[in-house]
């Protein structure tokens, strides 16, 4: 924890809970006690020259689709609210083993299912730069979480693009990992299997890094999980741009634009040709409609897993993520097949592409956070906020979303960088690399500069 200690940084974080939750609703559980328990022994370990680990003292939240060992786990939904797990998820287990202090569970939209984080049952969660904005979803409250500091990183879900475009609208770090890459055991993350994972947010690449490195590695209950050795990227991420080929799709990409996100786009390209990348303009056909294409895969994955609820207590769940439910109701054995088809045809795109330069570089989201009173239609919401992070999640690639700008109403913009499946380590050599020559991630919430 630099040089402040591990209980001195959670109460801090603490502190910030304190003082702006009741505004941002960022949180269902905080674990006040137990958290600064976790920190005294952080403290003490460092004193006796055991507090090593990569996280000693970090204080960080989780999504409260993760199980975490006697905290409530409700997945935003009346359905779990009394379920209690017994055992840390996997992930949760492996970073408190590397020294982190678990702070608290964060909001989400219902069933992980929605890109606004308006949640009926535990209320919604305001987005820290704009109270009267979204901060995105389903990973909305570990976004406001690190935005507002009230804790260093978090752990969120994403399957069309949940950690990434809560990144974007709260002006933070985030990266989708490959697929297979972190585990799930112990997740509640049922969207769609393919491509579902969990990943880490942060404010800087630094921190988000270090939690990859913890989170990722084999593990033989999920069917998911895949074997791989990642090289040791944390001591690399000082190198240069030298060599990387950079990938810029304009057509798709910077079209349809809220005004101010293809300017930063543009300013950031240009930005890592200055720190030694080459920009290379490639084209990327089908990128228009991808997305609807191979969207009735995830309705019908969605449906059958929800379907006894669906089915049998209609009533529990919000009305919005029931309406999305709904939609895999009818999608047939045929309209699945399509889906699939239309995703091996996609995903080959991306393939001819990666063949020709090393990380595709596009914007996180075309807009920047909504205002609450024009999100009420969620379906419409979600699939503009996602429309380029979806097409990214069909190849299973890695995605680090970082800050590279604001509107001109103060509204953070995130670019998003997309590498070859397991190349995480080199997304975080570019984005420590623009980090060291930016402060877009340095900058502060007027919620919480106007309280100091």
């Amino acid at each position: 924890m630099n040089n402040q200690s591990a209980v001195a940084e959670t109460r801090r974080c603490l502190a910030n809970i304190e003082r702006f939750d009741g505004e941002v609703n960022a949180f269902i559980s905080v674990l006040s006690d137990s958290a600064l328990a976790e920190a005294e022994r952080a403290d003490a370990e460092f004193c006796r020259g055991d507090g090593r680990g990569l996280l000693a003292g970090v204080p960080i939240s989780v999504k409260d689709c993760i199980d975490v060992a006697g905290v409530r786990c409700t997945n935003g939904t009346r359905f779990f609210e009394d379920y209690v797990p017994q055992k840390d998820a996997l992930i949760v287990d492996r970073l408190r083993r590397a020294g982190a202090v678990i702070i608290g569970k964060t909001n989400l939209h219902e069933f992980a299912y929605g890109s606004t984080t308006q949640n009926p049952h535990y209320g919604s969660t305001r987005n820290p730069w704009d109270l009267e904005r979204i901060p995105s979803g389903s990973s909305g409250g570990a976004g406001a979480s690190v935005a507002a500091e009230m804790c260093v990183g978090a752990v969120g879900s994403d399957t069309g693009g949940s950690v990434r475009t809560p990144a974007a609208l709260n002006g933070v770090t985030g990266l989708r990992p490959s697929m297979g890459s972190v585990p799930m055991t112990g997740s509640f993350t049922r969207v769609c299997p393919a491509i579902d994972t969990v990943g880490p947010l942060g404010r800087n690449v630094g921190i988000v890094a270090r939690m990859f490195a913890v989170m990722a590695g084999y593990d033989d209950e999920d069917i998911y999980s895949v074997r791989h050795t990642w090289p040791d990227f944390l001591s690399r991420m000082s190198g240069d741009l030298a060599g990387v080929r950079i990938g810029f799709p304009r057509r798709f990409f910077l079209e349809n634009l809220e005004p101010g996100v293809g300017e930063a786009l543009e300013q950031a390209a240009a930005q890592l040709v200055g720190l030694g990348a080459e920009l290379v303009e490639i084209e990327l056909p089908g990128a228009d409609t991808a997305h609807q294409s191979v969207m009735p895969m995830v309705w019908a994955d969605v449906y059958e897993y929800h379907r006894e609820r669906a089915e049998q207590s209609p009533d529990l769940f919000g009305e919005d993520v029931l309406a999305r439910i709904l939609l895999g109701r009818d999608v047939s054995g045929r309209d699945y097949a399509a889906a699939l088809r239309a995703r091996e045809r996609w995903n080959r795109v991306l393939e001819r592409a990666m063949e020709e330069v090393d990380v595709i570089l596009t914007p996180t989201s075309p807009v920047t956070a909504p205002l609450i009173r024009d999100s009420a239609d969620m379906l419409s919401i979600t699939h503009h906020i996602t429309r380029f992070t979806y097409l990214f999640s069909w190849a299973g690639m890695p995605g680090l979303s970082l800050p590279c700008g604001f509107t001109t109403a103060g509204m953070p913009i995130g670019m998003l960088l997309n590498s070859r499946p397991f190349e995480e380590g080199l997304l975080m050599q570019i984005g420590a690399a623009y980090q060291r020559d930016s402060d877009w991630h340095q900058r502060r919430p007027v919620l919480l500069t106007s309280a100091t």
